[in-house]
């Protein structure tokens, strides 16, 4: 399944109309600039597009509760832009929401902390602006008591990392918040390259950065791939997760996920899909591109985790442009 010789959103896609199955659905919107009034306006139209095209509804259900799932691992230069989050979390409360429902979430308290998202403070309110925050790892050791809450494999972390909690290090722990305690939830990556997935975006957002423990696959490429496929394959897991939103405002094409400011580039680009692979393929397009005009080698062979993706019984969703259907949507 290789594409290298095709660049991101110039290739044959299917022509745009009414998508029944949401992951055949990719909106690219543009943005008129970073600000939160062209984040709001260009969210407002995204989200509109995607619930008259799938007739998926971003409304309160059953439990009347929702999260945004952000990325924050690698600090303030290289995390979910807060105007993004602004625009979302005011889209929800126009369709319904009580700002007290709208979870605002990552895996570890310090990388939302350092990213601005919490306060400096663990005695201060525990919020964003008046939105809940939850950092998974302050949970982890009680939520590694049920069964479906633990993903067990036999990578061990590298020597002399510090042992984790609930005692057993080939298990780590995935977040209640968004299996068992919102109606769906909202992915929100940053993209960069990486040298465990290749591409460092919406899978890798949704499996190893939405769980306690996963730093012991970060440097053994085949496990991460594997993983990474595995824990956004489940079932409860993927039920809720309706819809990644990712933002070109600042993505890097080297030395990620670690945020390097010397290779960061940006685009007044919003994409968005229920198919995270069909965003995290037109990223490895935007990285091998802005390798390839700063002189650096393009990442080949394309990265396992695409074949991986759609591999036995998983499906994760088609990387195939001629799949596709692409909404281009200008800058409001």
């Amino acid at each position: 399944m290789r594409f290298f010789a095709i660049i991101a959103l110039t290739f044959g896609f299917a022509s745009a109309q009414a998508a029944t199955d949401p992951k055949l659905l990719l909106i690219e919107q543009k943005l008129g600039g970073f600000g939160d009034k062209d984040y709001a306006a260009a969210v407002e139209r995204t989200l509109g597009e995607f619930e008259s095209r799938t007739g998926v509804g971003l409304r309160p259900s059953d439990l009347r509760r929702c999260g945004l799932k952000l990325s924050s691992e690698s600090g303030v230069g290289l995390a979910t832009p807060k105007p993004l989050v602004r625009a979302i979390t005011a889209a929800l409360m126009r369709r319904g929401f009580a700002q007290n429902a709208i979870t605002i979430c990552d895996a570890k308290a310090d990388s939302l902390r350092q990213a601005g998202f919490l306060p400096a403070l663990t005695s201060q309110s525990q919020t964003f602006e008046g939105f809940p925050v939850t950092a998974w790892d302050t949970f982890a050791t009680d939520w590694a008591k049920e069964g479906q809450l633990r993903y067990e494999n036999q990578v061990l972390p590298r020597p002399g990392a510090q042992d984790v909690p609930w005692g057993d290090a080939r298990v780590s722990v995935l977040p209640k918040t968004l299996i068992d305690e919102v109606d769906f939830w909202i992915n929100l990556p940053v993209l960069s390259d990486s040298k465990s997935l290749g591409v460092h975006g919406a899978m890798a957002s949704a499996s190893l950065g939405n769980m306690v423990n996963s730093e012991r696959f970060l440097e053994n490429p085949f496990n991460a791939s594997k993983a990474a496929v595995e824990v956004c394959a489940i079932p409860k897991l993927a039920k809720r997760n309706v819809l990644t939103i990712l933002s070109l405002e600042r993505y890097q094409v080297l030395g990620g996920p670690n945020f390097d400011a010397s290779w960061s580039r940006s685009e007044k680009t919003l994409l968005s899909s229920a198919n995270p692979v069909i965003i995290d393929f037109i990223g490895l397009q935007k990285i091998n591109a802005g390798r390839t005009a700063s002189g650096i080698e393009a990442i080949y062979p394309e990265p396992p985790i695409f074949n991986a993706a759609n591999a036995g019984e998983i499906r994760l969703g088609t990387c195939r442009p001629a799949d596709i259907t692409l909404v281009r949507l200008p800058a409001p």
